[in-house]
């Protein structure tokens, strides 16, 4: 994708596209549905808490923002796209995973 200047001026349309979210065992899955989209337009970004994709097709913008409501750990972020679907799986922020282990004395 191009700069931000870019991305605002040369799109006719801008649609929200269709998505689902739910819960798997430690893992947030979003599925997107993008029709026509090629891979390579496609760009995301995750916080602990906030999701965004930008996708391109021709005239017009795909964008999402997504607050889930629960942390994320975004560098274990894995993706799947196929036939204008794309799977993303988030892996849910565990704190205890990264807590200090107390000894006791």
């Amino acid at each position: 994708m191009s700069t931000e200047q870019e991305i605002s001026n040369n799109y006719t349309y801008r649609v929200k596209p269709r998505y689902g979210t739910y819960l798997e065992e430690d893992k947030v899955i979003l599925q997107v549905a993008l029709p026509g989209v090629n891979r390579e337009n496609i760009e995301m970004k995750a916080l602990k808490d906030y999701f965004t994709l930008k996708a391109s097709r021709g005239d017009t913008l795909y964008t999402l923002d997504l607050d889930f409501g629960v942390k994320i750990e975004p560098k274990s972020t894995k993706t799947n796209y196929e036939e204008g679907l794309l799977r993303i799986e988030f892996k849910r922020y565990n704190p205890l995973e990264h807590a200090f282990n107390v000894p006791i004395l």
